[in-house]
């Protein structure tokens, strides 16, 4: 099975967007976006960059427990 090519992005507060890395394969791309979205209180997402299919987003939040 051939595994696609996913990047994950963080959407910062003056709407631009930062790249963080680039995954292969649908669950390790979700599971990265996760593990970046912890870290941040901004939206996060995963991308197809061929298709522009979003395969999951992470919304801002806030770090404070």
């Amino acid at each position: 099975m051939l595994e696609h090519e996913y990047d994950v992005f963080e959407t910062l507060p003056d709407g631009s967007v930062r790249w963080h890395v680039s995954v292969l394969g649908i669950q390790p791309a979700l599971a990265k976006l996760q593990g970046i979205s912890k870290q941040t209180t901004n939206e996060c997402f995963a991308i197809h960059i061929d298709t522009k299919a979003i395969i999951g987003t992470v919304q801002a939040r806030s770090l404070a427990g």
